[in-house]
């Protein structure tokens, strides 16, 4: 399944599934995870707003490696286990780039060591509604956020 996310400075494809053939060099990751049919999701010191953990992969560094650190820096936390919900394929900032985002079970529950860039990290049953402006990835961090509820109660089932 493929979902088309428009966002305020482009717009996004969501490969659901099996990745595309034509999957270019992974450059960000997303880390959605969850605890008890709830999402960590980190708070951006400078602007206020809830998102979900993120951010550029290293050179030299593995997709799966970024992902755990992103994670572990903005929310303190750590998994039991890391699997791809899916690829993404950006055009935004007059930009072309790929991701993945990726989830898995919460192990353990720190604090966030990224103080320049995350204020906080919490828990959430239901989609964080931000005050004041969206973020720019709000539409993608909605879209993947419903994915992981779904596949999270079908997992239930």
């Amino acid at each position: 399944m493929v979902q088309k996310i428009e966002e305020q400075d482009g717009y996004m494809l969501l490969y659901f599934g099996d990745p595309p053939e034509d999957v270019g060099k992974i450059e960000f990751v997303n880390c959605l995870a969850h605890q008890q049919n709830q999402i960590l999701f980190c708070k951006w010191r400078d602007k206020g707003i809830w998102v979900l953990p993120s951010g550029r992969v290293e050179p030299g560094e593995t997709a799966e490696a970024a992902a755990r650190r992103e994670l572990l820096e903005e929310t303190g936390a750590t998994l039991k286990n890391l699997e791809v919900l899916c690829y993404a394929h950006c055009f935004m900032y007059n930009l072309e780039y790929w991701g993945i985002a990726y989830f898995g079970e919460i192990k353990t529950l720190g604090n966030p060591t990224d103080l320049n860039e995350v204020s906080e990290a919490k828990l959430f049953s239901h989609f964080p509604e931000n005050l004041g402006k969206p973020g720019p990835f709000e539409n993608e961090y909605k879209a993947l956020y419903v994915a992981i509820m779904r596949k999270l109660s079908q997992a239930k089932d």
